[in-house]
């Protein structure tokens, strides 16, 4: 692309001459030249500080909020933001490819590499490496679109409403698909009803030709329903009845997973923990349909995934222990999914957990219950740091121990390690519990199970 192009998709203006640039950029770390530098700025942060480091760095381009002092041609818009936006929408509207749009709760980064894996059976795919997911990694995903791709897979999460209907008017997608939705960013939506009403914001730029892909066994299937009746709707679900339909059985490593589509049967086995996979791996084959794929190749690739990195990843640990690495995030809903996954292990089952954020006013009974659950659950230790995640040990009872922080939580649980112990590692973003993850685990590649 030329900055003159970008400057009429964006409604900017080129000082300087006009530059082709390959790709985009929002981090001088990540350009190796010939890319357009775009200078966000934020509460911690000002792009337009890192202009010369741009530079040096091989930018042949910069897009501001005004001209700066730099040997760059410039892209001077209003808000950088808004105009990052706007560039992708652009870039997306030059590729009839189709794309996938992912929403939920729970479970939208694992659909997203199942969708992805499928899709790549049958030519290139392109997915975000990381969880590139809001209003910033979303454009720069779709920004990486090129002719030699088959298809997109695009993660879309939110804080507020509003913030998916957005990224979903810049997307596109051809085919929409809701996980679920759960207790998540209570503190911006209000409710789990807010929560829901958000997910659905993804059917405001799905395509007229496209396809709603719902779970049937979520309590808010209904309103999604409603919500996407001007489109092709499939459903998919365990318990209740849907187009697509899944049983499914545990097995030690993984799960097996039959699903039953109306015009064909496979039997799929998952190298991936817990039930809730399952259902990810049917909502991901739901998707694949939509888009008419065969269901040998939807078995081909859902066979070919693996653990997303730090969501229910077993890692082996010191002492020969068993880690669970699930520490990228959590939520009511997630977190007993993977109390479920560590209580189906054999040996002691330890529960190592940090605070569930953003969840209101729900923060202190939506803790205590899951002290309630782990121990309902059969789980032999419930350790924990953080504020919130007292309360979980407080109902928890006996065999719960609170560390003030991450370093002493960290030797109590090295203290415990043995083969034949079992660790399951969560807790929100912010409470950083990755750290603990570091500290129990010979962290090599090769010890990923």
């Amino acid at each position: 692309m030329n900055l003159l192009t970008a400057a009429s998709a964006v409604d900017g203006h080129v000082v300087g001459d006009d530059a082709v640039f390959e790709q985009v950029v929002t981090d001088t770390r990540e350009l190796s030249g010939g890319e357009l530098f775009i200078a966000l700025q934020g509460k911690r942060y000002d792009g337009r500080d890192f202009a010369q480091d741009a530079k040096r760095s091989g930018a042949v381009a910069v897009m501001a909020n005004q001209q700066l002092e730099v040997d760059l041609p410039t892209l001077v818009v209003a808000d950088t933001t808004k105009s990052l936006g706007q560039l992708a929408a652009y870039w997306r509207e030059q590729f009839e490819m189709p794309v996938i749009g992912v929403t939920g709760s729970n479970g939208k980064t694992t659909v997203r590499e199942m969708i992805a894996r499928i899709l790549e059976v049958d030519g290139p795919t392109l997915a975000a490496k990381d969880n590139l997911n809001n209003h910033i990694g979303v454009p720069l995903t779709l920004l990486q679109l090129r002719d030699f791709h088959r298809y997109s897979v695009v993660e879309m999460g939110m804080n507020n409403p509003g913030e998916i209907g957005y990224l979903s008017k810049i997307a596109r997608p051809t085919v929409a698909v809701i996980t679920n939705a759960a207790p998540a960013h209570l503190e911006g939506l209000g409710s789990v009803t807010g929560v829901a009403r958000a997910k659905g914001e993804i059917f405001l730029g799905l395509e007229k030709e496209g396809v709603a892909v719902i779970n049937a066994d979520d309590r808010f299937a209904a309103y999604w329903l409603a919500r996407g009746r001007r489109h092709k709707i499939i459903t998919f679900g365990i318990e209740k009845q849907a187009q697509v339909r899944g049983k499914v059985k545990q097995l030690s490593a993984g799960v097996e997973l039959s699903v039953e589509f109306p015009n064909a049967k496979i039997n799929i086995t998952l190298k991936l923990l817990g039930i809730h996979n399952a259902r990810n791996g049917l909502a991901a084959a739901a998707a694949a349909w939509a888009l008419g794929c065969r269901a040998d190749q939807i078995k081909e690739g859902l066979e070919q995934v693996r653990p997303v990195n730090r969501r229910l990843q077993p890692i082996l640990g010191k002492k020969k222990a068993q880690i669970i690495d699930d520490s990228y995030n959590a939520n009511p809903d997630s977190m007993n999914c993977a109390i479920e996954v560590l209580s189906q292990m054999s040996g002691d089952r330890i529960l190592v957990i940090g605070d569930m954020a953003e969840l209101g006013s729900e923060s202190e009974s939506s803790h205590r219950a899951i002290g309630v659950y782990a121990r309902k659950r059969g789980i032999d230790r419930l350790l924990s740091t953080g504020s919130h995640a007292s309360l979980a040990g407080e109902e928890f009872g006996a065999g719960s121990c609170h560390y003030e922080n991450i370093d002493k939580l960290s030797d109590a649980v090295i203290d415990l390690l043995a083969p034949g112990v079992n660790v399951l590692v969560k807790g929100s973003r912010s409470a950083g519990m990755e750290r603990v993850v570091e500290a129990i685990t010979e962290v090599h590649e090769e010890n990923k199970c």
